[in-house]
């Protein structure tokens, strides 16, 4: 048995000092174990002083208390100055010495015995931190002290990515697969980080038990400004519980939802959102389950906010009333500049509830209401909010079912408005008029206006006579080539070497026609090339190959008469030859005048 020396207080004295120096010398040996006799078997463990082992009951020692002294076995006392003595009696050098600091156990209250579950199994220990692990938590302002903590109680594998970047501006996690425990680990660190300003989460199929672990970070932390939860699996009761924070944050500035099959019964809490968040500034809500119920909530929260500038509302079951409660709470609006309204089913009447919008709103300046089943109706009613409209910079509108005629009215509108601000007008997938074209090369050269869409339609509202010209290029090419040829009044063998047989190129071939005064549309130039190119090169010799002896009809203008054009060539004398029987002929000549020069040689 191990026993210890007893500490006893006396009564005071007036010779502190003295006393104070004879107790300080006998501190080293205070704790100190008395030897026992040898001849006991086997000595058991020391068990861990008590509080009762320095200070015996029935006297009292606390600072409010004047007996000061201390005694030893036999009761002679030791005056010890009270400034020594704490509380806990544990303070300084009064009672352990450094020696017993780094004994078997170190505990604040003395009766709790040591176990190994308190010690650090980490062979590099921070004394301080180990000592006072609150004070460094303090300091700790990434988290990655906490987030590795967590992993390892949760008894998961600690992501290295999160752990290197906890101290950068961005937190990407796109597509990582995080579960939920990964979800609950990263929220706790996050709450008390102060370097993650956007945390994006995208792709990570968080469900509503992982959105209510990011709700305490949207509370606790003061510094996110930017949150990314697109393509997740929130829902609408993960929604619910996200709003409840938003409406009361004052840091975010963007917020993205988008794709969360969030419910129309969602729609209330993000009124009240829009209606007590003064500080957000983005908010994506595209590609969820709302529906007409959350459009009229909707419609009264644009109605009633004025500090939101860029929402996104589109692919959403909206319908054609809920569209309309949407146009008409942007109509109230007086914050929004840029809305994307995409396949919100809108329709004629959502059409007109939006004229209104276009004509009292003073902020928008970008606007996308693509694939909303707009009629030609629709695009009038477009077009009237556009002609006094002078803030809208940007226009999408295409796949719409208004065709070429809602597009020219659109258009007329924004070339009749002289303060229009437009500089981006987007008809994807819709084919304009010729007269559209004109009005867009007048734009684009005197406003700076990008203008995009399908093409051009041909103009099939042309006479009867270039009618039968492209009917006539299309049936037989080389024959209308010769009668379009006969009116120009330019002889075929006069611009092409019949004496040669030359081989030329589309490029060339059209050089030489427009050259000699040939006139010819692109088009019946192309019908021509279907049947004269071989190989890259024109065969022009065809255009000789035909009998030219015909009759062509064609018909005039409607009320004139027709007139008969003949195309007669000369007949040719027996001892005349063809064109091609003088080419071929010049070809034998000069084959044996060579020959002749090389035998001379």
């Amino acid at each position: 048995m191990t026993s210890f020396v007893q500490v006893t207080s006396s009564a005071p004295s007036n010779n502190n000092n003295n006393k104070t120096k004879t107790a300080r010398q006998k501190r080293s040996s205070i704790l100190s174990p008395l030897p026992e006799d040898s001849d006991e078997e086997e000595p058991q463990a020391p068990k861990p002083p008590t509080l009762d082992d320095f200070i015996p009951t029935g006297q009292g020692v606390f600072l409010t208390e004047q007996d000061d002294s201390f005694g030893d076995d036999n009761g002679n006392g030791q005056e010890v100055c009270s400034d020594e003595i704490t509380l806990n009696g544990l303070n300084g050098d009064c009672f352990i010495d450094n020696d017993f600091l780094d004994g078997e156990f170190v505990s604040d209250d003395s009766s709790v015995q040591s176990t190994d579950e308190d010690y650090d199994t980490d062979l590099e220990v921070n004394e301080e931190e180990w000592l006072h692990p609150s004070k460094n938590d303090y300091h700790d302002t990434t988290g990655k002290k906490k987030y590795m903590k967590v992993c390892s109680d949760m008894g998961i594998h600690p992501v290295s990515y999160i752990v290197n970047n906890l101290e950068q501006k961005e937190l990407k996690l796109r597509f990582h697969g995080l579960d939920q425990l990964s979800i609950k680990a990263i929220s706790i660190p996050l709450e008390t980080n102060t370097n993650v300003e956007i945390l994006n989460l995208q792709g990570n199929g968080i469900d509503p038990l992982g959105a209510r672990c990011l709700c305490r970070v949207l509370r606790e932390n003061l510094f996110l400004t930017e949150v990314v939860l697109s393509e997740n699996k929130i829902g609408t009761e993960g929604a619910i519980a996200l709003c409840q924070f938003l409406k009361g944050n004052r840091n975010l500035i963007k917020v993205d939802l988008t794709d969360n099959e969030i419910g129309d019964s969602a729609g209330q809490s993000f009124y009240e959102v829009l209606k007590g968040n003064k500080s957000l500034k983005e908010l994506l809500l595209g590609n969820n389950h709302f529906e007409e119920n959350a459009a009229t909530w909707f419609g009264d929260g644009l109605s009633e906010n004025d500090t939101l500038e860029v929402i996104d509302l589109g692919w959403n079951p909206w319908k054609t009333r809920g569209a309309v409660c949407l146009a008409e709470g942007l109509a109230e609006n007086v914050g929004l500049r840029r809305v994307r309204f995409v396949m919100a089913g809108l329709g004629k009447m959502g059409a007109q509830a939006l004229m209104d919008a276009l004509q009292h709103n003073r902020t928008l300046q970008e606007l996308d209401i693509s694939y909303n089943r707009i009629p030609v109706e629709g695009a009038n009613c477009i077009a009237s909010g556009l002609k006094t409209n002078d803030t809208l910079k940007i226009l999408k509108i295409g796949n719409n079912p208004f065709d070429a005629d809602g597009a020219m009215v659109i258009l007329e509108a924004v070339e009749s408005n002289e303060t229009c601000a437009i500089n981006l007008l987007d008809f994807s997938n819709i084919m304009v008029k010729i007269e559209f074209k004109k009005i867009q090369d007048r734009l684009v050269t005197e406003r700076n206006m990008k203008i995009t869409n399908e093409g051009v339609l041909p103009d099939t509202q042309t006479d009867p006579e270039t009618f039968a010209k492209m009917t006539a290029f299309r049936k037989d090419p080389i024959e209308a080539f010769k009668r379009h040829v006969y009116t120009c009044g330019v002889n075929m063998c006069d611009v092409f070497n019949v004496d040669n047989d030359l081989k030329l190129s589309v490029v060339d071939f059209k050089d030489l026609i427009k050259g000699a005064g040939i006139d010819i549309q692109g088009q019946h130039f192309s019908f021509l090339m279907k049947v004269l190119e071989e190989n890259g090169n024109v065969n022009y010799w065809r255009l000789f190959d035909k009998n030219s002896n015909e009759e062509v009809t064609e018909t005039g203008n409607p009320g004139k008469p027709r007139v008969t054009i003949k195309i007669v060539e000369e007949p040719r004398s027996k001892g005349k030859k063809s064109a091609k029987d003088r080419s071929e002929s010049a070809k034998s000549t000069k084959k044996k005048k060579s020959k002749d020069k090389t035998k001379k040689k």
